[in-house]
């Protein structure tokens, strides 16, 4: 089984849907794995398993958003406003 780092701009739709399916209820802290790159830098992955792959994509903010798009989770929106506020 091999093993690919890939970034967020290059996962594509298809392993996104594996994601949200590997992750119903969204990405979290634990789900994170920290590792550190040939050149030092340290970067944080989330390990996608597939039949002949093992994926560790590159997670950052934009790809928590688009993730939350699809699982619903918009943790910094307030639940009770419906997007509208009162004119005086």
């Amino acid at each position: 089984m091999k093993r690919v780092i890939k970034d967020y701009k290059t996962i594509g739709a298809d392993l996104i849907q594996k994601l949200i399916q590997s992750f119903p209820d969204g990405i979290f802290e634990d789900d994170l794995i920290c590792i550190t790159r040939p050149n030092g830098e340290r970067i944080n992955v989330v390990e996608l398993k597939t039949d002949d792959t093992v994926y560790l994509i590159k997670m950052n903010p934009e790809l928590q958003v688009t993730i939350d798009s699809y699982t619903g989770d918009f943790e910094d929106l307030d639940p009770f406003s419906d997007g509208y506020s009162d004119s005086p």
